[in-house]
């Protein structure tokens, strides 16, 4: 038996007698002495290692198989789904006047009515097959607190059918934080919610800067106010959008959150992204900076300076693991305010990928057929790719705006090979308390 073809591994700089192993599909690290490495390359393996090394995703019964099993891996990801996962886009109105808003000229009075709002619960129920147990909603907006009246009134119409079949309902909110008070959490947690992402851009001046009222005044007081009155309510994951311009001071927020009570043990997770590029005119806006993808050299020094800082002071990361596109989840979709349908929020207003709408479905003719579902398959350099299950083809929508569409994958081998192994070291160091 060999080592999976999904291997990261090197050793250790300050213990180059021991190495780490990485296995991309399954997530797994571990640590081994020198020697037992070199034995697991000579296909050799002490027998009470194999079963662990087996189930952990490192030792495999042949790669060839390995690699073709994992191109059938997304099927079987579809195929254990257990629910349905549903971005729901209420309107675009918003109280913020953001420099890089990627809904750009989208924003405006539209929203859900109540007749779509019906529509789309009728379309949940049919969809929601019997077996399911689980359907997740996530808000958005323009700002989705301004429609907390449509967020509970799908919520109770939806819960109760959900939980008299077995399953279980629930709901994040993604909202800039400016009206999640501790009234609004309390009312919505009986009906479901699970928790918020809430994005704050950095200190104050650079977040002020970023994601100002409409009025020009700064939302960082009021957001991190309450951030703290709720912090012991519901689950936070804490979002934010850098620059190659401010990373370095942007990470500071931690500090200024914590003294204002927003501790590491008060967030469910931390994700901090570079600013995108935006190039199509439907989500234009007056910001001309961001990143076009992975492979700009900065992000090579910013990706893990920015992990670092956040591990340093206590919060909460995601590990590293396989991470599908939404566009190739078969129960995940975005319903946008008019009831169309769409594979994912950021493609919302653009009318070629619309996929069907919440009256009459998924257009089987059109459906996905220009979503290049399954375009990794076909790519040479991606089946023969490491890091394959952490990218599968990478993020459509930022192949659509450097391309224009999405035929092209956005291969992140670049950008993983130069920061992959600080990545693994710091996950060794934080979450496991070794080296």
């Amino acid at each position: 038996m060999p080592l999976t073809p999904y291997l990261v591994s090197f050793p250790l700089p300050d213990k180059p007698t021991q190495n780490l192993l990485f296995a991309t599909k399954t997530g797994a690290l571990v640590l081994l002495p020198e020697e037992t490495f070199a034995a697991l390359q000579r296909g050799e393996v002490a027998a009470g290692d194999h079963d662990a090394l087996v189930e952990m995703g490192f030792w495999v019964k042949d790669q060839e198989e390995e690699q073709q099993q994992l191109l059938q891996y997304l099927d079987e990801v579809n195929r254990l789904n257990p629910g349905l996962t549903v971005a729901v886009i209420l309107g675009m109105e918003c109280n913020f006047a953001c420099r890089y808003c990627y809904e750009g000229a989208q924003k405006g009075q539209q929203a859900m009515t109540g007749d779509t709002a019906n529509q789309l619960v009728a379309y949940l129920k049919e969809r929601f097959k019997p077996g399911m147990k689980k359907l997740h909603f996530d808000f958005y907006g323009g700002e989705t607190l301004l429609y907390k009246k449509r967020i509970i009134d799908l919520a109770r119409q939806l819960k109760p059918f959900v939980e008299e079949r077995g399953g279980v309902f629930s709901f994040n909110l993604v909202t800039n934080g400016s009206l999640l008070t501790p009234q609004v959490v309390e009312d919505l947690n009986p009906l479901g919610l699970d928790g918020v992402k809430v994005t704050v851009d950095g200190p104050p001046d650079l977040h002020n800067y970023f994601r100002p009222f409409k009025s020009g005044e700064g939302s960082f007081d009021v957001i991190v106010k309450n951030l703290a009155a709720i912090s012991s309510m519901t689950n936070i994951r804490l979002g934010g959008n850098y620059t190659s311009d401010n990373y370095r001071h942007f990470i500071t927020v931690l500090d200024l959150l914590a003294e204002r009570g927003v501790k590491p043990e008060s967030i469910e997770l931390v994700n901090f992204n570079p600013v995108m590029k935006v190039n199509d005119k439907i989500a234009m806006n007056e910001y001309s900076g961001g990143c076009a993808g992975l492979h700009e050299p900065w992000l090579i020094e910013a990706e893990p300076f920015i992990r670092e800082e956040i591990f340093r002071r206590g919060y909460p990361l995601a590990e590293p693991g396989p991470s599908p596109c939404a566009v190739e989840v078969d129960d995940a979709f975005t319903v946008h305010y008019d009831g169309s349908l769409y594979k994912c929020a950021v493609l919302i207003g653009h009318e070629q990928y619309k996929i069907g709408d919440v009256e009459n479905g998924v257009n089987s003719e059109k459906g996905l057929q220009n979503h290049s579902i399954g375009h990794w398959q076909r790519e040479e350099k991606c089946r023969q790719c490491r890091y394959l299950p952490l990218c599968f083809g990478g993020c459509r929508y930022m192949a659509y705006q450097r391309d224009g569409h999405m035929g092209n994958v956005d291969c992140k081998k670049e950008f993983l090979d130069a920061t992959m192994e600080t990545t693994l070291l710091q996950e060794l160091k934080y979450r496991y308390g070794q080296g």
